[in-house]
């Protein structure tokens, strides 16, 4: 009786993580863009027509518990339009963005 729970759970165990699902690195490029897009606006308070900006790329490596990330952010407003670069730490959930500089 104990080995045929045993081993139901552990069919279990492997059948939810299976589940999960995978994220191709088109995927997760995208999740970075758009959570670092949301961190920006965030901080101008969702008022694009101060600032607007554009993520143009990101380079990433992943870690165990979240993503290192450098991003390439265009900005334009009223009296600049530059572009430079951004690192951040997100992560693996992509709800929260530490910024570096």
């Amino acid at each position: 009786m104990n080995k045929f729970v045993l081993a139901a759970l552990l069919f279990a165990g492997l059948f939810f993580n299976s589940c999960e699902r995978k994220l191709s690195q088109n995927d997760v490029e995208n999740e970075l863009k758009k959570a670092m897009t949301n961190q920006l606006y965030k901080g101008i308070g969702n008022d694009s027509s101060k600032v607007k900006y554009q993520v143009v790329s990101v380079n990433f490596f992943e870690d165990k518990g979240f993503y290192e990330c450098e991003f390439k952010v265009h900005m334009t407003s009223n009296t600049t339009d530059t572009t430079g670069i951004m690192a951040a730490r997100i992560s693996k959930d992509f709800s929260r963005v530490a910024r570096k500089y």
